[in-house]
């Protein structure tokens, strides 16, 4: 729009003189709208550098502007058009700014590159033998008894090697044989450790199989909390701490490692955990623990 002019007057007119190169009486004709002083100026490239500059519209302008210079033109009267600023100079896109590192890139790599082949450049008749002169060497029976070795020396040289490989080789088989020995007995030890672990850890659990839905109490002796649960599956827990076990019915498989019991009677159970064991205990004995009749 043609009053997107007015934006300019957020600016000093000087500041936008020194950013355009605009002459400054060009620049005030532009803020008054004097058209009779514009027309013999390059108008349409100065609203183009402020538009480019200041990111305003200024084809509203530019619009009456010619509209004007229409109306009131004559037959004797031709707009001049000034020489283009030499001044100013837009600003260079990144796009622009990064083809041209981009060449001088490849320039400087082709520099280098050929001052590289051109030191490469050397005589390949220097690698070439000289076959046109021959040294002649004389060599006399004298000289081979010196350069020929002592039989017996290579010999006794020969037969040392022989006896230290055979000593190495023996050798190597001792320690080889020492080493599978002890790797043998470290794998059998670490067998071993693994299988009381296992028994350890299944001697330390307790197997609770139900043939029917049974309800189970446990009790801490220690600090007298509890839980239970009912349940028709394998219920495991461990046969650590202090504890009372009270089952609704008796109607299930009772498993500690290698000890296995079974019960089918329609009556409660109550077992006792302590010291790593587990062990039936009558009506009397479980009061006597649980420190009263009820639950």
């Amino acid at each position: 729009m043609a009053n997107e002019i007015a934006k300019l007057l957020d600016f000093d007119i000087k500041e936008v003189q020194r950013q355009t190169k605009i002459p400054l009486e060009y620049l005030e004709a532009i803020y008054a709208k004097n058209y009779d002083i514009l027309k013999d100026t390059n108008l349409k490239a100065y609203l183009r550098i402020l538009s480019r500059e200041f990111n305003i519209d200024l084809d509203g302008y530019l619009e009456d502007f010619e509209n004007y210079c229409s109306e009131n033109s004559s037959d004797d009267s031709k707009i001049q058009v000034n020489p283009r600023l030499t001044g100013y100079v837009a600003k260079e896109s990144k796009s622009s700014f990064g083809w041209l590192v981009l060449v001088l890139i490849l320039l400087g790599i082709g520099v280098w590159g050929f001052k590289f082949i051109k030191d490469l450049d050397f005589n390949w008749s220097d690698l070439q033998p000289d076959f046109g002169s021959k040294s002649e060497v004389n060599v006399s029976e004298e000289n081979i008894a010196i350069i020929k070795p002592n039989a017996d020396v290579i010999e006794n040289i020969v037969v040392d090697e022989v006896l230290d490989q055979n000593t190495s080789k023996e050798e190597i088989l001792v320690v080889d044989e020492n080493a599978t020995t002890e790797q043998n007995l470290a794998e059998e030890q670490i067998k071993e450790q693994k299988e009381v672990q296992v028994k350890e850890a299944t001697a330390n659990v307790i197997k609770i199989i139900p043939a029917t839905k049974v309800w189970i109490g446990i009790k801490n002796l220690n600090d007298m909390s509890k839980r239970s649960l009912s349940t028709s599956e394998v219920y495991e827990l461990n046969a650590t701490g202090n504890r009372l076990i009270l089952t609704g019915n008796g109607m299930l498989d009772l498993v500690n490692g290698d000890n296995n019991k079974s019960y089918r009677t329609r009556d409660a159970l109550r077992f006792h955990i302590h010291d790593g064991i587990i062990e039936e205990i009558d009506y009397a004995k479980y009061v006597e623990l649980n420190k009263g009749k009820t639950w």
